[in-house]
């Protein structure tokens, strides 16, 4: 997924760029504080106007109480500090930049394995692969504080939400084009006789980069790359902590960090431990589990818990101290997303109704004639309640669409010719997998703990 797909002749065009990445525009982006919504301005941004004609009539809310939410990672609303919704698009200074920085990783590795490969004696050989392998492990703690940053400065509001995810972006591509280098070179150390290196260290660093990628982030790379069309992102930060979101290719993918629960090595920790902690975390996809997956060491400060079940695959980073979830990505095809409560509003013959879900989550809307009972092909806009909103896309001849539900109370607009019904959705709670409050402020139930840096 990475946007590095460009040849190298591109580098050509790069060289008359300055080296320094270009400022994004900031523009197309209404941010606010949490919990406010917010929605990107876009060129198809409209004003929903006031309802005109007809009583307008909130019908009801229902609550389909046999439906089960499955827990997620997050972030607390008290350690919420930003929210908002992204429109990512393809342009071409970012795609550029963002395509002359991932390729340099990659020439960075050729030139590590000619390197390597070009050893005037074995002894050069074995102390180039030691120094490499150093090297990487040095670049991974580079890669977590440049993250712990940008998630900074998006939270103090000095950081547009494209910027944050271009730089999330970028961060997930370097980390896989290392994950390439680590291969390589453990490979080279594989066939250097009378050599070797602990295969532990190697699982190490990979468990390591692991957790500075994501689905959502690669997919943002795709769409800066020009490799996937323009997309709505869900952004969430707190302390060392994001949140992201995205609707792709009819499956809803979110990944979640909690940088209050990474606290650091701890002997002690095994592999079942992590799959204890995951079932615990994930009790209602543990009951649904179809096969599982663990990858760890020994040794290592983190477990990486893969899990299938009937409604999608989730993949859980747990910590050794801590002995949490800290990291986690979920992919659920739309068809198996289950709401738990649904709200209508009744105006000018269409009836809109909105299955309920919680910020960042996948959300339907349902829109339907009330004189024929049937579905409305009509245009959705989405933002905050009695502010801008923004074009989502059209319902299709199922009337139906689905989209990311911002935070705080939003309102949806249908758009039909003449006719319009507005409808105001308040989100349901996060079914948070260590509840409301932050782990690392002493949750009940759970013991404090002090998150590494």
């Amino acid at each position: 997924m990475r946007a590095v797909a460009l040849s190298l002749a591109l580098l050509l065009v790069l060289s008359a760029v300055a080296g320094a990445v270009p400022a994004l525009p900031d523009d197309g982006a209404d941010t606010t504080s949490v919990p406010a919504a917010s929605t990107p301005q876009s060129p198809e941004s409209v004003q929903a106007g006031p309802v005109t004609s007809g009583p307008q009539l909130q019908v009801s809310e229902s609550t389909d109480s046999e439906a089960t939410e499955l827990n997620v990672l997050g972030i607390p609303p008290g350690e919420a500090t930003r929210s908002t919704i992204e429109t990512e698009y393809v342009e071409l200074g970012s795609g550029l930049a963002f395509a002359s920085a991932t390729t340099e990783v990659r020439l960075q590795t050729e030139a590590t394995v000619e390197r390597i490969e070009s050893a005037e004696s074995p002894e050069k050989r074995q102390q180039y692969l030691l120094q490499e392998v150093s090297a990487i492990e040095q670049q991974i703690i580079t890669l977590r504080t440049r993250q712990r940053q940008v998630i900074a400065a998006y939270s103090r509001d000095e950081l547009a939400p494209r910027r944050l995810l271009y730089e999330l972006a970028l961060i997930d591509a370097e980390a896989r084009e290392l994950q390439q280098r680590r291969e390589r070179i453990e490979t080279l150390v594989q066939s250097t006789s009378g050599f070797s290196i602990s295969s532990a260290r190697f699982g190490n660093i990979e468990l390591e980069l692991n957790t500075l990628t994501g689905p959502v982030r690669g997919h943002a790379a795709s769409v800066l790359g020009g490799e996937a069309a323009a997309t709505r992102f869900f952004v969430q930060s707190g302390e060392n902590s994001v949140e992201l979101a995205v609707i792709r290719d009819g499956t809803y993918v979110r990944e979640a960090y909690r940088g209050a629960l990474r606290v650091g090595e701890d002997g002690s920790f095994s592999l079942p431990d992590a799959v204890n902690a995951t079932e615990q975390a994930y009790p209602t996809i543990t009951g649904l589990r179809l096969r599982d997956d663990v990858v760890g060491n020994p040794d290592s400060d983190s477990t990486r818990v893969s899990i299938e079940h009937e409604r999608g695959r989730l993949v859980a980073f747990v910590d050794s101290g801590s002995r949490r979830v800290f990291k986690e990505f979920q992919y659920r095809p739309i068809d198996q997303v289950t709401t738990t409560s649904s709200t209508s509003a009744v105006k000018d013959a269409l009836e809109l109704t909105a299955h309920r879900t919680y910020p960042g989550g996948p959300v339907r809307l349902q829109l339907n004639s009330t004189t024929s009972g049937e579905p409305v092909d009509a245009q959705i806009t989405v933002g905050p309640a009695g502010g801008r909103s923004s074009g989502v896309d059209e319902t299709g001849d199922d009337g139906s669409l689905w989209t990311l539900a911002p935070s705080g109370t939003y309102q949806v607009t249908a758009i039909d010719g003449s006719s319009v019904v507005v409808l105001s959705v308040e989100p349901t709670a996060t079914p948070f997998v260590y509840g409301e409050l932050n782990g690392s402020s002493g949750e009940e139930g759970m013991e404090t703990v002090t998150p590494a840096e």
